[in-house]
């Protein structure tokens, strides 16, 4: 080819990557290849699906076209030479673990591949964080925790005459997170009470000793708190004192609690993803630490909030999600 002619064919290209960009408003994939990536479930849900979504959006804008192949935990495979076998057998580059279950089965797999978790519930009571709180390795990702002051902010919107907060923990479960809730309540002015519990039985006590001292509960991930048994004492408890439950999720205000704000599940997959395109162009696992969800969603319960006498500002019930 001659040179006007190849400076020509070049121009053309150009041109015609330009009108890919302006059309879609994405460049094409890099290399022009799809990047394999194996993603591990912990089980079927709908969720992970809509995680799934956002995960290849992101790579998408990244310009990586991902190649997926998705497996069940305990359905599809069951051990880690399984899983390494499956990586290296379709030359995986990333391997998203969507769930706690898988998440932890990955990084105690110790591959030689780089993973990103997603939908993953506090990570280091899961195990999945180093003792500096890093995920350290070849791992990183994006969990579901809604952090403490967003939830305590949306407090003071749902309910403004609020000044005190308690809560009912187990601390072999969830002190780390009870003590991240009296330094962030101590920094907004906020009153915090708390009161340990060891078993089911422990609740009602604890329960007791709280309400003259507080304003609003709150609930943590605790499984000594989250049970049945302990759920229904808590619910009654709040109903019975006109006190404002704090929710983990829009599950729990459909169950009764006054409010709660919960992960975006598109964005949390999205925020997994934009990690997964930091470490395909080079950025190592080890050097990227987890992210908690950037975009929340207020769930509310007016029949709650009629039952309790609180009156929720116009303008919150406005803004919110969710309404029951």
């Amino acid at each position: 080819m001659s040179p006007a002619k190849d400076a020509c064919a070049k121009m053309l290209g150009l041109a015609l990557v330009a009108g890919m960009v302006l059309a879609t408003g994405v460049e094409p994939a890099r290399g022009g290849e799809a990047t394999p990536i194996l993603v591990l479930e912990s089980r079927r849900i709908k969720a992970y699906d809509t995680a799934l979504s956002g995960f290849e959006n992101a790579l998408m804008e990244g310009r990586y076209d991902a190649q997926l192949a998705r497996y069940v935990l305990n359905e599809d495979l069951q051990t880690a030479e399984q899983l390494a076998a499956l990586a290296g057998g379709m030359g995986a580059r990333i391997v998203l673990a969507l769930g706690t279950d898988a998440a932890r089965f990955v990084k105690d797999a110790d591959l030689d591949v780089p993973a990103v978790f997603s939908m993953v519930s506090e990570p280091g009571a899961s195990g999945l964080l180093n003792a500096g709180g890093a995920t350290g390795g070849q791992m990183t990702g994006a969990c579901l925790d809604v952090p403490v002051r967003e939830q305590f902010m949306s407090l003071l919107d749902v309910v403004p005459s609020a000044k005190r907060i308690g809560v009912i923990f187990n601390p072999d479960e969830t002190q780390v997170a009870v003590d991240e809730g009296r330094t962030v309540a101590n920094s907004m002015n906020l009153g915090f009470v708390s009161r340990a519990v060891r078993s089911e039985a422990d609740v009602p006590k604890a329960l007791g000793e709280l309400r003259p001292k507080i304003d609003a509960l709150w609930l943590v991930g605790d499984r000594t708190v989250l049970t049945t048994q302990s759920l229904q004492y808590v619910f009654l408890f709040a109903f019975q004192n006109n006190l404002p439950l704090i929710g983990l999720s829009e599950h729990f205000v459909k169950m009764g609690a006054l409010f709660a704000v919960g992960p975006d599940y598109e964005d949390i997959g999205r925020q997994s993803g934009e990690l997964a395109v930091k470490i395909l162009s080079g950025e190592e696992p080890e050097d990227l630490r987890y992210v908690s969800p950037r975009r929340v969603l207020l769930s509310l319960n007016l029949r709650t909030a009629e039952i309790i006498g609180v009156k929720i500002p116009d303008r919150v019930v406005h803004s919110a999600y969710a309404v029951y």
